[in-house]
């Protein structure tokens, strides 16, 4: 590779590299170049270590492509319903319609479509319109009298059944609408694998060469979930590096004959999965205060003894042991329970993640870097939810918002990722909002928090390789890495945040291999 602008820790003039079986062999100037078999003209393109995306569904997203498209598109309640009612006729017999792209905030009324607005275009067929992240789900009747819910049914632990006048609303949250969503048959096997091929391609063109998928089961069940990722596996697999955080318990891995299996260039199954709290959106998220705007402190999903008990075992089994935890509450029940862990059972190197980080409490930050553990935030949301975040919080607790100078000043692991399909997959987007802070509606997060633009590339180069234990292997541009590589079609370096969001990869390496091209550069 030549003439290109490559981003390494080597001077400027550097602009050339060779690949040998797969990892870099040499960087230097074009004129000092080894003879190659095959050259690409960079045509002054800037290239960057292949990026992680350390957080993402790729299972959701691809549940989204073959489900009602209930997203953006549908902009009013009235045109939700148009097109649910298409779909209830289009339907077999027996078969349930549902959404797993839905929010509120895409339609005009900011709220909910009711249970009966949705038995009017439904009839007797099931409907779970499954807010997109799979904390809030809106049922029908229909699916509501097939989970065995009605007015005297009471809330499950970790979940809520809204009601109205003591009539059910159809709204569900967490552990509530897991229940419905259990009763949907699973998917197709060859069109889910399909989807998801669909999906690794869409990351491979912004330069993802590696994904942690981060909740297996958390759609289906774990069982249906991770029988498709291995027949997916048993097809050859996907180009990008994988990672897996399995949503069971250390109990639950023993029964499926699951351990550990330490750091796997491929197929990675270290992780284990905990949802310790829900999210701001359904104002599930625990909080040591209300929120803003409700009566509530949103609640944890099992008692803490319960999950401090499977933290402990986990831990002492040697698995790297990752928890969704948003507010300040639900932050410190997970860190006192790594803690715990910690004292059980003295592990080295352990590199426990938190995943999103979003509202820390005083405390946490110092907890986190005595545990050694890495964050895994999404900075995306700062654009896209941080507007309806700030009014659900408050402003002080808005301003604490997704943490990142404070986390780099104490030499924290800060690993990028996009909570993809909830948050948009563009890594650019996420590094544009690190250095911006911006929401939507142009309000500055805490600027204090903001990152260089260096910086924030780093964390979704060697931050994400970093919590892979991937480091000495790749997310740098250096002799000895492989060669997984992105050559962007713009220069992000110099760039205003408005500017890197739209970028996209012309190439895409991975293991020296060319994964994905946009067809502007060509291999000699």
């Amino acid at each position: 590779m030549r003439g290109g602008r490559l981003t390494t820790v080597a001077q400027d003039s550097v602009d050339s590299l060779l690949i040998e079986a797969g990892r870099i062999a040499w960087i230097g100037r074009a004129k000092d170049a080894p003879f190659a078999d095959r050259t690409i003209d960079l045509q002054d393109s800037r290239v960057v270590p292949g990026l992680t995306d350390a957080h993402a569904h790729l299972f959701m997203r691809a549940q989204e492509l073959l489900n009602l498209q209930l997203g953006p598109g549908a902009k009013n309640i009235p045109e939700l319903l148009k097109r649910l009612r298409t779909a209830c006729d289009a339907a077999s017999p027996g078969e349930w319609v549902m959404s797993a792209d839905y929010s509120e905030q895409f339609l005009d009324e900011r709220r909910h479509p009711t249970r009966e607005e949705l038995d009017s275009v439904s009839g007797e067929r099931p409907v779970l319109l499954r807010r997109t992240g799979g904390h809030l789900s809106v049922a029908n009747s229909a699916a509501l009298q097939r989970a065995q819910f009605d007015a005297t049914t009471p809330d499950p632990t970790g979940g809520t059944i809204e009601r109205d006048n003591n009539s059910l609303t159809g709204v569900l949250t967490e552990n509530a609408a897991d229940i419905v969503a259990a009763l949907i048959p699973p998917p197709s096997t060859a069109r889910t694998i399909a989807a998801i091929r669909t999906v690794a391609d869409e990351c491979l063109s912004y330069g993802i060469v590696a994904v942690t998928e981060a909740a297996v089961g958390f759609n289906n069940g774990f069982k249906v979930e991770w029988d498709i990722w291995n027949a997916l596996r048993d097809e050859g697999g996907l180009p990008l590096r994988m990672g897996f955080m399995l949503r069971i318990d250390p109990a639950e891995a023993r029964e499926h004959g699951l351990a550990p299996t330490g750091v796997d260039d491929r197929w990675q199954v270290r992780a284990l999965k905990f949802f310790v709290d829900g999210i701001i959106g359904a104002r599930t998220a625990a909080f040591f205060e209300p929120y803003a705007d409700r009566a509530t402190s949103g609640l944890l999903m099992e008692p803490p003894p319960d999950l401090r008990a499977k933290v402990i075992d986990g831990h002492a089994c040697g698995w790297q042991l990752a928890a969704h935890v948003i507010g300040d509450r639900g932050i410190e029940h997970w860190l006192d329970c790594l803690a715990a862990a910690h004292r059980a059972w003295p592990r080295e190197d352990a590199r426990h993640r938190v995943e999103h980080f979003a509202v820390r409490g005083p405390q946490a930050v110092a907890q986190v870097r005595a545990l050694g553990a890495a964050v895994v935030p999404q900075y995306g949301f700062l654009r896209r939810l941080g507007a309806s975040f700030a009014d659900a919080v408050g402003g002080e607790r808005a301003q604490r918002l997704y943490p990142g100078r404070t986390l780099l000043d104490a030499g924290i692991a800060v690993a990028g990722s996009s909570d993809h399909p909830i948050g948009p997959l563009s890594p650019y987007l996420g590094i544009a909002a690190a250095i911006d802070r911006k929401a939507a509606n142009g309000l500055v997060l805490n600027a204090g928090e903001a990152l260089s633009v260096d910086e924030a590339l780093a964390a979704y180069s060697e931050g994400g390789a970093f919590v892979m234990g991937h480091e000495q292997r790749r997310g740098r541009i250096a002799v000895g890495q492989f060669a997984d590589l992105a050559v962007l079609d713009r220069d992000i370096l110099g760039l205003a945040p408005e500017e890197i969001e739209v970028t996209r990869a012309r190439l895409t390496f991975v293991g020296g291999e060319v994964v994905f091209s946009d067809g502007t550069l060509t291999v000699k």
